[in-house]
C-alpha cells in the first residue's frame, strides 16, 4: 500500500514532533517505498505535522569533491544528501543558508532565521573549515530552539550534530590552554580542513544506544521505512557530556582514539600547569 502524506504525519507525530517544532529531516527518499504523490506527499506531510507556526529544514551538503567545496561553492549548487533533500532546496518557499560544506534548506515560520547567516558573522574553528558549525550558523540556532531530529530510513549515522557537539567541545578544550606557550603546537596536532590529524570523532551508533536507554530515542515505521528520532538538544548535551568524560565508547574506532586521549591527556596537564603559575 502506498504511503500517503498522512501517514508521514502520523509517523512524525509518533516521533514526538508538535505543531510549532523545527524538524530536520535525515532521509532516504526510496527506503518508503510506493509513495502516492511522491516527494510533495512526503514534504507537506512533514509540514503538516509542524503546522503554520513551524519549520521543517533538510541537510543540503557537499560531499562529492569535499576538498574543493569551498572553491566550487554556490547558493544553487546541488545537494549531494538525496533526492529529497534537492527536491525540497529548489521547491517555491524554501530558502537555503550560504555555506560551502553544511549548508541547509528550510521552509516554515523560522526558514529564514534559521538559514541567514552562516559563518558569516563568527567563527568556529574545525576539522572542516571555521563556517560550518560557526555560533551563528543553523545548526546552533537549531540546537539551541531544541529542534527534532528524524531519520527517514537512515541509521544514526546520519546525525550530523555530532560534528556541531565536536565543534563546540573541541572550541571549549582549545580555549582553556590559549594562553599557554604550547598552545599552537598542541593546536596544530588536530585534524584541519584536508590535513588529517587528532579529532574526537563521535561514533553515532553508540549514541543511540545510550539515548535509547535513557528513552531519549524514538522509533516507529512508515511505509517500509524505518524511521527515529532524537532531540538535537538531548543528543548534543549527551554527547559533551561524553567528550567532557574521556568516554571511549562514544569515540569512532576507525580514527585514531588512542592519539586523541594521549593529546586531551597532555592538554590537563597544561591547564594544571597554568593553574600552578
Amino acid at each position: 500500500m502506498a504511503v500517503t502524506k498522512q501517514d508521514i504525519t502520523k509517523a512524525a507525530k509518533e516521533l514526538g514532533v508538535k505543531e510549532g517544532d523545527i524538524v530536520l529531516v535525515h532521509s532516504s527518499y526510496k527506503s518508503l517505498g510506493e509513495i502516492d504523490g511522491g516527494a510533495e506527499a512526503v514534504i507537506q506531510g512533514y509540514l503538516d505535522a509542524v503546522g503554520e507556526e513551524g519549520t521543517l529544514v533538510f541537510p543540503c551538503f557537499t560531499q562529492k569533491d569535499f576538498e574543493k567545496a569551498y572553491e566550487t561553492w554556490h547558493i544553487d549548487k546541488p545537494s549531494d544528501t538525496g533526492y529529497l533533500t534537492n527536491y525540497f532546496r529548489t521547491r517555491e518557499g524554501s530558502v537555503r543558508s550560504d555555506q560551502a560544506t553544511h549548508s541547509v534548506a528550510a521552509c516554515g515560520k523560522l526558514a529564514k532565521e534559521l538559514t541567514k547567516t552562516h559563518g558569516h558573522t563568527a567563527k568556529r574553528w574545525g576539522d572542516m573549515g571555521d563556517t560550518p558549525f560557526a555560533p551563528d550558523s543553523p545548526w546552533e540556532k537549531m540546537y539551541n530552539l531544541n529542534a527534532r531530529v528524524i531519520l527517514q530510513g537512515v541509521s544514526a549515522k546520519s546525525v550530523t550534530f555530532r560534528h556541531y557537539a565536536e565543534y563546540v567541545y573541541i572550541n571549549e578544550v582549545l580555549d582553556s590552554i590559549k594562553d599557554h606557550p604550547k598552545f599552537e603546537e598542541m593546536k596544530s596536532k588536530l585534524w584541519s580542513f584536508c590535513k588529517p590529524g587528532l579529532w574526537p570523532h563521535v561514533y553515532n551508533e553508540g549514541m543511540q544506544e545510550r539515548l535509547e536507554k535513557l528513552g531519549k530515542w524514538k522509533i516507529t515505521t512508515c511505509g517500509d521505512a524505518t524511521l527515529m528520532s532524537v532531540s538535537a538538544r538531548d543528543f548534543v548535551d549527551a554527547t559533551l557530556e561524553g567528550l567532557r568524560n574521556k568516554d571511549e565508547e562514544i569515540l569512532w574506532n576507525p580514527f585514531d582514539v588512542k592519539g586523541w586521549l594521549e593529546w586531551i591527556n597532555e592538554v590537563e596537564k597544561l591547564r594544571k600547569e597554568k593553574r600552578d603559575v
